[in-house]
Order: C-alpha cells, then sequence, then structure tokens
C-alpha cells in the first residue's frame, strides 16, 4: 500500500512539475522572442526557420530559471488541493508519516537539482552562447536582409534613405539624404534614383547603394543663407558603414556565457584574489540557482499544507512571490562583484540557508498537527 501510494505521489509531483515548467519556461522564451527576435521577424530580417531554430536553442538557458519556479508552484498546487480535500489527514489516519508522504517530492527535488545543475553548467551557457553569438552574426552573414523596403532607414550614421520597393538587390524608387548639422536644414545632399542595387562589400563591412539614372539638390550655407543647386548623375554610390550595427551586436563570451571547465580556466588565470571574486561568485550563483529548487521547495511543503486551499491562482502567486523574492536578492548580491571585502561569493548562499531553515521550522510545526 504504501509503495502503491507513494507512485502516485510521485506521478501527480512530477507532471504537475512538468506542466508549471514547460508553462514558465514558455512564458520566458515569450518575453525574451518580443524583446529581441520578433522585431527582426516582423520587420522580415529574418525568416521563420531562423526564428524557431533560436528560439529551441534559447531554451536550456530559460531551464534554470523556470525549473526552481515550476516545481515549487507545482509542490503548492498538489500539496494545497491534497490538504482542501482531506487526503493529507487520509493518509496520516493509516499511518503513514509526513516523512513518508513527501519521500516522493523529496526523490523529485534531488533529481530535479541534478539535472539544474547540469543545465546550469553546461547546456545553459552552451544555448545562450549560441543564442547571442546568433544574434550578432545575424547582419555579418545577411547584410542586405536589414535593409527594408517601404520604411525610413536610419540605421546607419549620417544617412537616412527610403525605398519604395526591393527585388532582391535591386531597388525601385530611392530617395536617399545626406545629413549634415552645419547646414540649416540639417541635410548636405539629397538624392532621388528610380532605380539602383546593393551590394555588400565584406573587406570594408560596408553596405554599397549604387543609384542610377538620378538626380538631387545639393545644399550649401553662405553668409547665414542656405542655397541649393540642381545636381544629376548617371550612377553615384553611397557606402553606408555597418560599423554601429556591428558595435551594437558584436558578440563577447562573457562569465556568465562560459560553461565550467572555462569558469575553471579563467580563475587559474586571475592573479588577485579581487579577480578571482567575480569567476568564485559566477560558480557559487549558479550552484545557487540550482539548489534554488531544494530552497524553495522546503519552504513550499509547508505553506503547501497550511494553505489547505484548491485554487490555483493563490499558489501560483504565492511561488512566484517566493521565487521573485530569492532571485531578487541573489541578483542583488551579484552586483557586489567589485567589492571583495564583502565576500559576496560566500554571501549568496545565506538568502538559501535562511529559507531552508524558515522551511524547516514551519515543516516541524506541520508535523506536530
Amino acid at each position: 500500500m504504501p509503495h502503491t501510494l507513494q507512485r502516485y505521489l510521485f506521478q501527480r509531483f512530477f507532471f504537475t512539475s512538468f506542466y508549471t515548467v514547460t508553462l514558465f519556461v514558455g512564458i520566458l522564451i515569450i518575453g525574451n522572442a518580443l524583446k529581441d527576435v520578433l522585431p527582426l521577424l516582423a520587420s522580415g530580417k529574418i525568416q521563420w526557420s531562423f526564428f524557431f531554430n533560436i528560439l529551441v536553442h534559447l531554451t536550456p538557458s530559460l531551464v534554470a530559471y523556470a525549473l526552481p519556479l515550476g516545481m515549487s508552484t507545482a509542490t503548492l498546487l498538489v500539496l494545497g488541493r491534497l490538504s482542501s480535500h482531506n487526503e493529507l489527514i487520509a493518509m496520516k489516519a493509516s499511518g503513514l508519516s509526513l516523512y513518508s508522504i513527501m519521500a516522493p517530492l523529496a526523490l523529485l527535488t534531488a533529481l530535479g537539482t541534478i539535472f539544474a545543475l547540469v543545465v546550469n553548467f553546461y547546456w545553459g551557457p552552451a544555448a545562450i552562447s549560441y543564442y547571442r553569438s546568433a544574434l550578432s552574426n545575424l547582419i555579418r552573414q545577411r547584410p542586405l536582409q536589414f535593409i527594408q523596403a517601404g520604411t525610413f532607414v536610419k540605421d546607419f550614421p549620417g544617412y537616412m534613405f527610403y525605398i519604395e520597393k526591393k527585388r532582391n538587390n535591386w531597388v525601385d524608387q530611392c530617395w536617399l539624404w545626406e545629413l549634415d548639422d552645419r547646414q540649416d536644414s540639417g541635410i548636405n545632399i539629397f538624392l532621388h534614383s528610380k532605380k539602383g542595387f546593393l551590394r555588400y562589400d565584406a573587406k570594408t563591412h560596408h553596405i554599397i547603394l549604387t543609384l542610377l539614372h538620378g538626380s538631387g539638390e545639393k545644399y550649401t550655407t553662405h553668409q547665414g543663407l542656405s542655397e541649393s543647386q540642381l545636381i544629376t548623375f548617371e550612377n553615384t554610390s553611397v557606402a553606408l558603414p555597418l560599423e554601429t550595427l556591428l558595435g551594437q551586436n558584436t558578440f563577447k563570451k562573457r562569465l556568465d556565457h562560459m560553461k565550467l571547465s572555462e569558469l575553471l580556466f579563467q580563475k587559474r588565470l586571475a592573479q588577485t584574489p579581487a579577480q578571482k571574486i567575480p569567476v568564485n561568485l559566477e560558480i557559487q550563483k549558479r550552484t545557487v540557482m540550482s539548489f534554488a529548487i531544494l530552497t524553495l521547495i522546503v519552504i513550499s511543503i509547508p505553506l503547501g499544507i497550511k494553505l489547505s486551499r484548491a485554487e490555483t491562482s493563490a499558489n501560483i502567486v504565492l511561488a512566484i512571490g517566493l521565487a521573485l523574492a530569492f532571485y531578487f536578492i541573489v541578483m542583488a548580491i551579484t552586483w557586489l562583484d567589485t567589492k571583495p571585502q564583502y565576500h559576496p561569493d560566500w554571501l549568496i548562499w545565506v538568502p538559501g540557508f535562511i529559507l531552508q531553515l524558515w522551511g524547516i521550522g514551519l515543516f516541524k510545526r506541520a508535523l506536530k498537527h
């Protein structure tokens, strides 16, 4: 009987955790997609295949945050429902102790913590590195995709242009303004062409916009008076530098993008204690975030029993509140990475220990009832 009941509890905890973790991973993916990738998709700068590929590779890095949140939510949901339906009382009446009832959850917590350690130190950093490098290399791989028709392009310093239609690398009806703050009008040259084409110069990292059979105006300011001169041309080319775009999207591997082996290598390279603190702090932070599953579940067990509610909304709000408070305190401690005198690499363990001691105290109180 106990084995059958424990299998039943394990299944309830496992499947509820799976659903809640999946839910939170989906929410985090949507948040990152709206911030980084969806604008590129909406503007036509990336294809659907690239969009889904990059989101799939982003998922492991988000699991590290979703696991503690999802499993603590599942604990509150399952225990809240069992308590509200008096199933916990029935189990105790049949001779099961609270320790036996929680054994399946303890096993699931141990498995989740081990999985979180693997994600935080290996899969997650690899995923976020791929995600960031793919975004940063997107301009270099397909630079002409960033020139869109039907919109004013202002990404290139010193220039603004508008293309009515774009077919492959050919453009129809192009208006181009060379900007100059020294002119009263703010414009140095205005050009218009019915035809033109684009090409990318990989050596200089410039997009070359060539206009054919066009006309325009050149503006000058002389003795406080603005003058314009009509010009015509057979063909003219404008080199549009990608330096600004490439600078904004250059991927540099930071500590939070490195695997454990890379972090240990960085630690060996550090020559002073002050240089080792950021690396130690990153290692300790990931370990703390892995054991956050244990921390949040320890506090969620007595709270789930005490709530005695079947309402999912109250349990979800409570779980999110606990997790966000814990995450905020941990992140706040990481801001002390430039102040080694406070030993942030050890201080980062304090919030977890406090929550665990609080949870153990509440659990002992629950044993008496």
